[in-house]
This record gives C-alpha cells, sequence and structure tokens, in this order.
C-alpha cells in the first residue's frame, strides 16, 4: 500500500495571494496536481491544505471525488512544510510500505510519472525513490515505512530533504530528461513560464533536493 500526500498548505506569500486556486489551462494549480494523483494507482492520496484553502467552494467539493481522497486540515501552516507533512502522515493507514510527498504547486506532474516511480519503489521498498532531470533530483519522492519515524521528526519549512541526505545510500533516482517538467509555481513569472511550455526556471540552480 502506497499513500500519496500532497502539501498544499503553504501562504503563498511568494505569489502575495493564494496560488493554488489560480487558473492554468483553465484549472486551478492544485486540480492539475490533484488529478494526476487520483489518475494514478496510489492507493490512497490525502490533501493537507491550510485553513484558507479548506474554506474555498473548491476544497468543500473535493471529498465527493474520489473515495481514495482525503483532505486534512493543517491548523499550523505558518511553522512550515513540515507541519503539513505531519497532518499528512497522522492520516494514514498504518500499514502503508511508503508514502509519495507530493508538492501541491507542480502542476505538470503526470500520473504516468507517479506510476513509474511506485513501480520502481515496489521492487525494493527499502530505498527512498526519486525522478532526476539530467541528473538533478527532483520531486515528487517516494518515502520507505522505515524512515516514517524520520520524516515525522522533521521541523521548520521542509519536507523530506534532510531525511534524503541522510540517507543517500537508500536513494534511487529514476531519470526522467526532458519527459518530465517539474517547474513549481511560487511567483507570478513562474505562471507565466509554465502557461508559456518555458520547462527552465531552475536554470540558476539549486541544491539538490532543495524543495522535498
Amino acid at each position: 500500500m502506497i499513500h500519496g500526500i500532497i502539501l498544499a498548505a503553504g501562504l503563498s506569500t511568494r505569489m502575495g495571494v493564494p496560488k493554488l486556486l489560480m487558473p492554468l489551462d483553465g484549472s486551478p494549480i492544485l486540480s492539475h496536481v490533484l488529478q494526476a494523483a487520483l489518475d494514478s494507482s496510489l492507493d490512497r492520496v490525502i490533501l493537507v491544505a491550510g485553513p484558507g484553502l479548506m474554506s474555498s467552494s473548491y476544497l468543500r467539493g473535493l471529498p465527493r471525488v474520489s473515495a481514495r481522497l482525503r483532505v486534512v486540515t493543517n491548523p499550523r501552516p505558518q511553522e512550515g512544510m513540515s507541519s503539513s507533512l505531519r497532518v499528512g502522515m497522522a492520516a494514514m493507514d498504518p500499514n502503508s510500505q511508503g508514502v509519495m510527498v507530493i508538492l501541491a504547486d507542480q502542476p505538470r506532474l503526470t500520473h504516468t510519472l507517479i506510476d513509474e516511480l511506485k513501480a520502481v519503489f515496489l521492487r525494493d521498498p527499502s530505498k527512498i525513490v526519486a525522478p532526476a532531470i539530467h541528473g538533478r533530483r527532483t520531486t515528487p519522492v517516494i518515502f520507505p515505512a522505515s524512515l516514517f519515524d524520520e520524516l515525522t521528526a522533521q521541523r521548520g519549512d521542509v519536507g523530506g530533504r534532510d531525511v534524503v541526505t541522510q540517507n543517500l545510500h537508500k536513494v534511487v533516482e529514476i531519470e526522467m530528461g526532458s519527459y518530465y517538467d517539474d517547474a513549481d509555481i511560487d511567483t507570478p513569472e513562474d505562471l507565466r513560464r509554465v502557461e508559456n511550455g518555458i520547462s527552465d526556471r531552475r536554470r540558476t540552480g539549486r541544491p539538490v533536493g532543495d524543495e522535498i
């Protein structure tokens, strides 16, 4: 059993407005990521939203979308990404073999990629599985059950980044090349780039796993 946790409780400070409900290709940014997760073979999808997002009409209708979807609230999103991860993991089935940590602002994520990562993980459920683009590790990432305690111990505005760096011997990278556009949306400029199909927004370079 593999769960997916979508981290969607961010405060959108760089955008200035709640970014996940901004339109992209006619639908909210969040809906692209959520649809990819629900179209995949993940056994359960847990969407972690902040109080503001939970009060939106879009979120109120989501529990009816799929029996595999559970929407939970992070009451303290100001404590950073790690707080959303803990809320999501608390909602998981305790028998889960692994968890895929998914960022809600990567709208070009596909169910095909999710399923490919899951298939690799199931060959050895003791490993961390992540996609890579021309050698640069990126997200989403699957963590095995043996690392759940380390994930829930994280604090601050990080997801599983430190867990990855502390367990590099367990990491399996799946090279995606140009097959996967992992651009995330933090600013109006990012949104324009994604709308225009420009996938090199990280051309300045970031530390490996910076946003995991």
